[in-house]
């Protein structure tokens, strides 16, 4: 046998190993990328949540929105925010309704509202879903320090069949956390005058 024949020989036996070899490590690099733009996705999506906050200017009104159309609000999970505070607009219009005297709990309120509709909108996995539960946990906090119901907010922010099921999908991502890092209120109560 010559040397040519030889190595056909050995060629197929070695062929089918180094192609699946290297199919192989295609797949493994395509899903090490893959892995990398989630992380990356997840990070920034997590600092995003981290940094949404309810200012002085939310509390007092000074933007508030006009009264939205109701069925176009209630059209998507996501609703109406013309004023792009994180607080959907139906649901900040009966809060300032609700406590039009009471700074403090308005405040507590709102906040709530911002960190409960972020279930609806923000979570896609479990990163995300851990760093809105913080959040939660930080406004839940500070509706306790205000003497607020947390309740009636929730009822104002989940108050469509779909969003219902939105927020239950968002607890498929359920996981252990801490506490958010931070003061409870974003806006110190203590500063507010009623």
């Amino acid at each position: 046998m010559n040397a040519s024949g030889v190595l056909e020989r050995v060629w197929l036996w070695v062929k089918w190993p180094v192609i699946v070899l290297a199919v192989g490590f295609v797949a493994f690099a395509i899903w090490g990328t893959m892995l990398a733009l989630d992380k990356d996705k997840t990070d920034a999506a997590v600092a995003q949540i981290h940094a949404q906050k309810l200012t002085l200017a939310d509390v007092v009104g000074a933007n508030l929105p006009s009264v939205p159309d109701q069925a176009e609000n209630d059209a998507t999970v996501a609703g109406i925010d013309t004023n792009n505070n994180g607080i959907r607009d139906d649901v900040e219009l009966a809060i300032f309704a609700k406590y039009p005297t009471s700074a403090k709990i308005r405040a507590a309120a709102l906040q709530y509202a911002m960190a409960e509709q972020m279930y609806l909108t923000k979570v896609f996995n479990t990163g995300t879903w851990k760093a809105v539960a913080e959040e939660v946990g930080r406004a839940h906090t500070c509706v306790i320090n205000a003497g607020a119901n947390r309740k009636e907010v929730e009822v104002l922010v989940s108050n469509t069949q779909l969003r219902k099921e939105t927020r239950t999908k968002a607890f498929e991502f359920i996981t252990s956390h801490g506490d958010a890092r931070g003061e409870p209120c974003d806006v110190a109560l203590n500063t507010l005058p009623n």
